[in-house]
């Protein structure tokens, strides 16, 4: 199709239909697939091709939303739909490649005879392009080319992550160059966007080892001493107080504070410094929404406010309307995880999940040997608890086979039942639950069959280290339980999104039963569940009204 120059870029899929039909392709079938993408993705985008923008990054974020089952279709499906939609998108002067028709220049191509993998070539010959139609040679690569690079995929790159391009491209060219012995500069990747705050390091050493005396008495480090709260703070309440100071900290270095004016706890935890310091993370965040973690952050200022500087009462009162200006409503689901959990107003959805782990252990059993196959089974048993019995990721990944498994023989089968001491759990409330004979029949194939695939170290953990035999790590077991189950199923679920789930199911089909709700999640009070779960009553509150009364209606008025 000829490029209009003169004609306005279309600036939706309307537009781009509206195009296509305007200056057809001599190619019947290539004109087909091209409307027929742009009919698909709206429908699977569940919006009109009017509301559909063809701004490239905007256009791609909308297309990473999409899953295969999602979709309904099979993962070649879905990219070649991917596909077609960009060669629409060329046809009509939106997106273009400019360096496609250029030749490499001879030291491009002497550089790519180099590398001895096919599918290294492939990884670095977008960026040869790049760089030959700028008469960029190799020699002269550098960040900033890097970054122009990215800046350039950003702009044209329909079905693929300019970011993770880029650094894949990176990795390899830095493997090439050392591998080959080329004379080339070694690039590095773009540093994180996260901010991090200064360490502790920076400050004066009274202030640090006054911090250091404070975190040794919350936690109780003296076994013997009477001095601290009468439970001990957890290690991850000790790092979060300390990343607290750090940030409070850092924000007031970055008004202009110098470090060495911090000399002691009593200099640093005042209302003016935590406005102050608040005013600067909302800042360097942007927008006008509040930062979620102040709230937490104002806690901590005022624990130890009360309980280690012994602060004047109305000290604390300002610290506390402080906290209440910036923690919004601390009762409740998040926004996100009310969001995640509508994921299962669908059937459709809830079941995939439940089938979820027998799917991943028969796709075990059909490469028995295979350790893709063993994690697999892995994944498969941590989901099969999850459901049968909602945790905490920190307990299911520290579950020990002689502590926390409790087998029984019935018939010829093995039946289990998880038992964790409150001591393990965060609220202190013991977890005893009797998994049901296909959880059961799927942890023991697990355990006899693949968990020792996992890891061939010793050690008596559940999910295995492959390295060691010990726990694996609960943040990266509960990162790829999450990565498998969006993988699987295009739905977004982490650990901790399966107390929400099995609160859900079981609301919807006995609606206002809490205590039950309390019981199985281990709720110490009542109060707390309700707190959660009360407004998962309301859809049942609407379908009973539509069935009481809008249900007298129906087919007398036509809506």
């Amino acid at each position: 199709m000829t490029h209009h120059r003169s004609f306005k870029l279309p600036t939706s899929l309307a537009d781009i239909l509206e195009a296509l039909e305007a200056h057809p392709d001599p190619d019947q079938k290539r004109q087909s697939a091209r409307q027929s993408a742009i009919s698909r993705v709206s429908k699977y985008l569940h919006r009109p091709p009017s509301d559909i923008p063809t701004d490239i990054p905007q256009l791609r974020r909308l297309l990473e939303t999409l899953h295969p089952v999602r979709c309904g279709v099979k993962p070649k499906s879905l990219s070649t739909l991917r596909t077609d939609l960009a060669a629409a998108l060329r046809a009509t002067g939106v997106l273009q490649d400019r360096e496609t028709a250029q030749p490499l220049t001879p030291p491009w191509d002497r550089f790519l005879a180099s590398v001895h993998s096919s599918h290294q070539v492939w990884g670095l010959h977008r960026f040869a392009r790049y760089c030959s139609a700028r008469s960029i040679q190799p020699e002269d690569v550098n960040t900033e080319v890097v970054e122009a690079f990215r800046a350039e995929l950003d702009a044209t790159l329909l079905t693929r992550d300019p970011d993770k391009h880029v650094k894949s491209m990176i990795d390899t060219w830095n493997h090439v160059i050392r591998r080959s012995g080329l004379d080339l500069p070694v690039l590095k990747r773009a540093p994180s966007t996260r901010y991090l705050a200064r360490p502790l390091s920076d400050y004066p050493a009274s202030l640090q080892k006054e911090i250091q005396d404070y975190l040794d008495r919350v936690s109780h480090r003296d076994l013997f001493s009477d001095d601290g709260p009468d439970k001990p703070l957890r290690e991850t309440s000790l790092r979060n107080i300390k990343a607290h100071l750090r940030q409070i900290l850092d924000a007031l270095i970055s008004v202009g504070h110098e470090p060495s004016e911090f000399t002691q706890l009593a200099e640093v935890i005042t209302a003016d410094n935590l406005k102050t310091a608040f005013r600067k993370m909302k800042a360097r965040r942007g927008g006008d929404d509040i930062p979620s973690g102040l709230g937490n952050i104002a806690g901590t200022a005022i624990a130890i406010a009360r309980h280690h500087l012994n602060a004047p009462e109305e000290q604390i009162k300002a610290l506390k309307a402080i906290q209440k200006r910036v923690a919004g409503s601390a009762v409740g689901m998040s926004s996100k995880n009310r969001k995640r959990l509508a994921q299962f107003n669908s059937w459709d959805n809830l079941e995939q999940l439940i089938s979820l782990p027998s799917t991943l252990m028969s796709r075990a059993q059909e490469r028995p040997l295979s350790r893709d196959s063993a994690l697999a089974a892995m994944h498969a048993a941590a989901l099969a608890i999850l459901l049968g019995c909602p945790m905490r990721i920190k307990n299911l990944a520290g579950l020990d086979l002689d502590r926390h498994l409790l087998p029984q023989r019935s018939g010829t089968h093995t039946l289990y039942t998880i038992r964790i001491e409150g001591v393990e759990v965060k609220n202190s409330e013991p977890i005893e639950v009797r998994l049901n004979a296909g959880s059961s029949k799927l942890l023991h194939r697990y355990i006899m069959q693949f968990r020792s695939q996992v890891s061939r170290a010793d050690g008596r953990a559940l999910f295995p280290r492959m390295s060691d035999g010990k726990p694996r790590c609960p943040s990266n077991f509960g990162g790829e339980l999450t990565q498998r189950v969006q993988r699987e199923t295009g739905l977004s679920v982490n650990p901790h999104l399966f107390r929400h789930v099995a609160a859900k199911m079981y609301l919807e089909e006995c609606p206002g039963n809490f205590e039950v709700v309390r019981r199985l999640l281990k709720h110490k009070r009542l109060q707390t569940t309700m707190d959660f779960y009360a407004e998962l009553s309301n859809q049942w509150a609407h379908d009973h009204y539509d069935k009481v009364v809008l249900s007298k209606w129906r087919g007398k008025i036509d809506v």
